[in-house]
């Protein structure tokens, strides 16, 4: 068992259960149950299930509670939630810590034993479909499925988690018991505590956890994306965002994307650092190029993903349809300055700085701690880790990452994807 000064504790029950443990002196806890099995768990014909199964673990109720008992279970807790993404599906809430006992007992017995209730599954299975109805009537589905289709180019980091209408529709009691029986094991969990704590609260797990046996691993390596081979520049007509009223003052939406180091490279806090000096606040070239001196965009940001082995770069700017030109022009430069042009020690500086704020500010909340956590049990990093990493950056390095990964306007590897209001 770990201690990280004298607050923390990580271990794992028999059956295989991590569990995370953070005191804090306050009168809640944040709790994070993440069951690491997600929509990169589909198999054919399965597009959706592990966002389905997901509603129906929280409303449709438990072996020990009807779906109304679990309804007046949940009014106790200050929120409740469940989501899934690629390889994970997550049931977290925050609550006074009077009543940890209560959410242990609720979230083990839903997760671990559900019932599936067919009345609240069929209800589930209507809002679900039209959950999937509603984002695949906005304007940005199909353009969101062309541009993630180019990035990912298959990984599963790609895969639409919504999923299908008719594999909702299809998914009967036996089909959705038989996908929670592949991967709803304690051995494939991660369960995340912090506030408050008991005394008694590793007693209080193994209570609640301890008597549920370990199943099939569902724990997924993911495959490394590969780095774009082309330049792909798609511009596709948008007349769903066009100023009616002012049609010469419509705003075409430019996405640009670029291969970066995944989560844990060498390479990582060096380009998480380049990309904030390049889009990632109000001080940041794009945003001085763009916005502040030339007027081409009200606001323009960089980011940065590089979590499930997939690591990327994306702008993102609404700009003046009738310069979508010159806007790139002034983006390209912008890239070509950050590849070129060593920044100022102070700007490193002042990236630095920022980040300690902001380890800071969220080290002052259970939800920020429980975020850290994460980070621990996905990458065996903490905070003081990570803050470590970003003061051995140094504008050399931003310098040499720039180089690496941003490309050049006319020979590098990129998406750019553009929608414009008056392309007929």
């Amino acid at each position: 068992m770990g201690i990280i000064n004298g607050n923390y504790r990580e271990y794992r029950l028999k059956n295989g259960l991590v569990v995370a443990l953070q005191n804090t002196p306050t009168q809640t806890i944040a709790a994070k149950l993440r069951v690491n099995y997600g929509s990169s768990n589909e198999i054919d014909c399965e597009d959706g299930m592990a966002h389905f199964l997901e509603h129906c673990l929280v409303t449709s109720g438990s072996q020990k509670y009807t779906p109304q008992a679990a309804d007046k279970i949940r009014e106790y807790f200050g929120s409740s939630n469940a989501f899934t993404n690629t390889g994970r599906t997550f049931f977290v809430a925050d609550f006074l810590a009077e009543d940890i006992v209560r959410w242990l007992d609720y979230v083990s017995d839903h997760v671990l034993r559900p019932r599936f209730d067919e009345e609240r599954v069929n209800t589930e299975r209507k809002r679900v479909i039209r959950e999937i109805a509603d984002f695949k009537s906005s304007p940005e589905y199909l353009s969101n499925i062309e541009f993630s289709a180019l990035l990912y180019r298959g990984h599963p980091k790609g895969r639409f988690v919504l999923g299908k209408e008719e594999v909702v529709r299809n998914a009967d009691y036996n089909k959705i018991r038989a996908f929670h029986g592949r991967g709803f094991h304690p051995n494939n969990m991660d369960l995340i505590l912090v506030g408050g704590l008991s005394a008694n609260i590793e007693e209080l797990i193994e209570e609640n956890f301890g008597r549920f046996s370990e199943g099939e691993n569902t724990r997924k390596n993911f495959p490394e994306l590969e780095p774009l081979i082309e330049k792909s520049v798609v511009q596709r007509p948008a007349p769903e965002i066009l100023n009616s009223g002012n049609p010469d003052e419509s705003s075409a939406q430019v996405f640009f994307a670029c291969s970066a180091p995944i989560d844990n490279h060498l390479d990582i806090y060096a380009a998480r650092t380049m990309s904030q000096i390049l889009g990632g606040d109000a001080y940041s070239l794009l945003f001085q190029n763009l916005s502040h001196r030339r007027g081409l965009a009200y606001h323009i940001g960089s980011s940065y993903s590089g979590n499930y082995n997939a690591g990327s770069l994306h702008v993102e700017a609404k700009v003046p349809a009738r310069r979508i030109n010159e806007s790139l022009e002034a983006l390209f430069e912008s890239i070509q300055e950050m590849r070129t042009q060593k920044v100022d020690d102070n700007v490193v500086e002042r990236v630095k700085r920022s980040v300690k704020y902001h380890f800071a500010s969220a080290l002052e909340s259970n939800d920020g701690h429980t975020s850290a956590i994460e980070r621990r049990l996905d990458d065996n990093l903490n905070p003081e880790d990570s803050i470590h990493g970003y003061n051995q950056v140094t504008p050399d390095r931003v310098l040499e990452v720039a180089n690496r990964y941003l490309p050049d306007k006319d020979e590098g590897k990129y998406i750019l994807f553009i929608k414009n209001p008056l392309m007929k």
